[in-house]
């Protein structure tokens, strides 16, 4: 046997990704029933990393930073939505939402930050390289 029948015979093209949806979308309610508003926020972040994963192992977006943080402010909108519909349980659930869609959208500000500055420096140190010492 050849050693590229090997690896293309081990490799299923399965994804991690719906395993961390499910188990976010799980912690999230979890967090909402028994009252543990970090559980729920935490299921949150973790159902919209794993949503901007899949969307970037797809092909669909280049950034996950960016689809974070359209998913931070689509969960704004749905927490603030909720909480100012001031039913029983909706206030709970729409505090979690909007607060882990405020999480979100600011990890997603400041990876494109970060990203930012990281490119600045390596184009800096790029320009310094190219000079010549005569």
């Amino acid at each position: 046997m050849s050693d590229e029948s090997d690896t293309n015979s081990t490799y299923t093209g399965a994804s991690p990704w719906p395993l961390f949806v499910a188990l976010g979308l799980a912690l999230s309610e979890v967090g909402v029933v028994l009252g543990l508003r970090p559980v729920s926020v935490a299921g949150l972040l973790l159902f919209v990393g794993s949503v901007a994963g899949i969307l970037t192992e797809a092909g669909y977006v280049s950034r996950p930073a960016r689809a974070a943080g359209v998913q931070g402010v689509a969960l704004v909108g749905i927490g603030i939505t909720l909480v100012l519909q001031n039913q029983t349980g909706t206030t709970v659930r729409g505090q979690s939402i909007a607060i882990a869609g405020v999480l979100s959208l600011l990890g997603a500000l400041l990876w494109v930050g970060f990203i930012r500055t990281r490119v600045r420096d390596s184009m800096a140190t790029i320009k310094k390289t190219d000079t010549t010492s005569d």
